[in-house]
Parts: C-alpha cells; sequence; structure tokens
C-alpha cells in the first residue's frame, strides 16, 4: 500500500497487486486526498458613501428635528433644543449608536482575518448550521409571521406617535385605528392621502389585470393526488435506470456535495409525441411523493410584454414554498423548445422557424431538394424556391 504524503499536495492512494498491478480494492479514508482548509480572510473592503451613508441620514433628520423645535419656539436656545431632541428622540440616538457599532465591526474585520472567521464560522455559521436542522417549511412560516409582526409593530408606533400614547396602548388600537382610517371620508385624511389614493386606486387595476393574467398555464398536483409509478412506464427501461439515479442524487445533495460532487438541477427528456415523458415525470412524483407541477407549452406566451416574466416569477415562488413544504418538488416543463423563443413574435411564423429549421442539426442528412422543400414550410412559401443555393457544408 501506498504511503500518503503530509504535505498539502494533492496525494492519490493506490492499491497494488504482486504483480504490481492495479486491484480494485476500498480505499481507506486515510488515504483519500482532503484539499486543506482555506486560510482565515478578511472582509471585503466596504466604499465610503455605503459605510456613512445611514450615519448621515440620521443625523439630518435630528438636524430637522431641531429645526423644527426652534421655529416652533423661536426663543429657545440652540442647545436647548438639541438637549430636548435628545431626550424626546431617544430611539434616533440608539439607532445611530447600533450603526456605529455596526460599522466599526466591519472596520474590524475588513482588517482582521482572524476576528472576521471568527464571527463567519464560529458566530454566523452556528447559527445557519443550526437553522439548517430544523424543518424549512417551519423556518418559511416563522420568518413570514415575523415580518407581519414587524410591519404591525411599526404602524402601531406610528399610531401611538399620532395620538400620543405608550406603544402597549397603540398596538391594541391599532386594528381600530385602521378601520376607522378606510371607512371614514376624505375629509378627515391628510392631504398627501387625498393626492395619493387616487393614483394607487388607477395602478391598483393594472396590478389586479396583470395579476390575473398571470395565473393560468400551470397546474399544480398534490402527492395524495398522484398514482402514477415506475411500474406504469413500458419500454424505457435504460431511461428509467438514468432517472433512477438522479433521484438518488437529489435524495442526498448535502452528502454528494460535501464530498466533491456536483448534484443536477434536472433532466431533459427528449423523444417524438408518445414516448412517455409526462407520464415519466409524473411517476417520478409518484415514486419520490413530491408535488407534481405541470407547465403548458404556452404557459409564457402571452399578448402583454411583461406578463411571462410576472408568470416565471409566480412560477419559482410557487415552487418554493411546495419545496420548503414537503421537501422538494417535480416540475416538467413540456415541450420546453417552445419557450424563450427569441427573435419573433408569439405564435407568429416567421424567418426565424425557417432559420431554426435550416441550422437544425438533423437537417444536415436530407438532400438539397428536401432541405429546401421543409425550408419553404416553415417560412410560409407555397411555390418551391429554385434560386437559393444549397446549405454549404
Amino acid at each position: 500500500m501506498s504511503e500518503v504524503d503530509d504535505s498539502p499536495e494533492p496525494v492519490i492512494g493506490s492499491v497494488t497487486s504482486a504483480g504490481g498491478g492495479l486491484t480494485p480494492a476500498h480505499v481507506e479514508a486515510s488515504e483519500i486526498w482532503v484539499p486543506p482548509p482555506e486560510p482565515p480572510k478578511a472582509r471585503h473592503p466596504m466604499q465610503t458613501f455605503d459605510r456613512f451613508k445611514l450615519l448621515a441620514l440620521m443625523a439630518v433628520l435630528f438636524v430637522v428635528f431641531v429645526w423644527r423645535q426652534r421655529a416652533d419656539v423661536p426663543v429657545m436656545t440652540l442647545g436647548d433644543a438639541i438637549i430636548e431632541q435628545l431626550q424626546a428622540r431617544r430611539w434616533l440616538l440608539v439607532l445611530f449608536v447600533v450603526e456605529a457599532l455596526r460599522q466599526m465591526h466591519y472596520l474590524i474585520s475588513e482588517r482582521s482575518p482572524r476576528y472576521n472567521h471568527f464571527w463567519v464560522e464560529r458566530v454566523w455559521g452556528r447559527i445557519d448550521r443550526w437553522k439548517d436542522r430544523r424543518n424549512p417549511w417551519l423556518r418559511f412560516r416563522v420568518a413570514r409571521y415575523l415580518k407581519w409582526t414587524a410591519f404591525y409593530l411599526v404602524v402601531s408606533l406610528l399610531v401611538s406617535r399620532r395620538r400620543d400614547i405608550s406603544l402597549v396602548d397603540g398596538i391594541g388600537q391599532t386594528p381600530g385605528a385602521i378601520w376607522d382610517f378606510l371607512s371614514t371620508g376624505p375629509e378627515t385624511v391628510p392631504f398627501w392621502i387625498n393626492i395619493a389614493f387616487p393614483m394607487f386606486f388607477i395602478v391598483g387595476q393594472f396590478v389586479l389585470l396583470f395579476w390575473f393574467l398571470s395565473r393560468g398555464g400551470v397546474d399544480t398536483y398534490m402527492p395524495q393526488d398522484i398514482e402514477t409509478t415506475f411500474d406504469d412506464v413500458w419500454g424505457q427501461d435504460q431511461v428509467l435506470d438514468k432517472v433512477r439515479e438522479n433521484i438518488v442524487f437529489l435524495e442526498n445533495p448535502a452528502e454528494i456535495e460535501d464530498r466533491g460532487g456536483h448534484v443536477p438541477g434536472g433532466l431533459l427528456l427528449w423523444g417524438p409525441p408518445g414516448t412517455g415523458k409526462t407520464l415519466m415525470a409524473e411517476a417520478v412524483a409518484g415514486e419520490t411523493g413530491k408535488p407534481y407541477v405541470f407547465v403548458d407549452p404556452g404557459a409564457f406566451i402571452n399578448m402583454f410584454m411583461g406578463v411571462g416574466i410576472l408568470k416565471v416569477k409566480s412560477l419559482f415562488r410557487k415552487l418554493r414554498k411546495l419545496a420548503l413544504k414537503h421537501g422538494g418538488v417535480i416540475v416538467f416543463f413540456d415541450e420546453a423548445d417552445s419557450l424563450g423563443n427569441r427573435g419573433q413574435l408569439a405564435g407568429e411564423p416567421g424567418p426565424g422557424m425557417a432559420h431554426s429549421a435550416f441550422g437544425d442539426d438533423h437537417m444536415r442528412w436530407l438532400s438539397p431538394e428536401a432541405q429546401m422543400a421543409l425550408i419553404d414550410a416553415a417560412a410560409g412559401r407555397h411555390e418551391p424556391s429554385t434560386d437559393v443555393e444549397p446549405p454549404r457544408r
């Protein structure tokens, strides 16, 4: 058995037989070369504007408060106005101190690699590893509830400042304040709301229109609704073996990536109609117990510009939620070659189709006459072309 060098250079351990040749044997863990750990790196330097922009914004906001205080009470001196605003705006002072400490932390991380490595690996890395051990769907729901809670607290803070009450009382009075705001007439609301509400109403109509246009073309099937398995797919044994291999990769991606492997993101099923591509995708969902999402060929072809982008974002948002809740999702894009058709309008034949047919790899096996006949049919010409040169090989 060959010896393994302790140096950081790559060393491959091998097992030799008595005759000197290689024998298929299991390599011990001590013979597998493990790359040396990377040295700690410092944090990427931050630009000067990004470092001081929040501090400058809070300083300008404090100056505005002091200026307003002196405008309301002209006999008050500048020092008294500053002291009174520091007492009245303690939250702004706390935010300023927290931001200053954060920038000091970033500055030290940019200068000291060990300090940055400690926070990245020992503190935040440990927190990330703890979160990875939790249920992804639970983490997603908790994060969403925390966002709504933070939004509600901000609204409650505004209500408490508006009514000059404590934050605890503002939390209880916020629902009633929102109802009063929505039910009262426009004469009881501020002037800027009277101007912004019509614009919001007009823009909201277009938002709802595009939202309804972006809902079709995607069918979702839950695991309990799928009864298809690999036993229902006949005549594709070689493809099924490849699909089963990829299923093993997707079930344990972390173990494969930790060993330097690459987990494929999907499979491309190519074949004539009726060969079982859709059935095979549904069978994968039935075997794994994951939700099955079927995307129609014309799901992203729309009359209005921008609706296709909204459909893509809506689709991936739905896929992310399903993957977090069920531990994965099976998506099947039917006729994927029709998606993302560039250089031509949706559904209209034109020179792009002829160019696509002319540049197809399978066209080179046909005779020049057959190639030109197919190109004429793709371009919409009823009479055959006789003055076009045959394609060059």
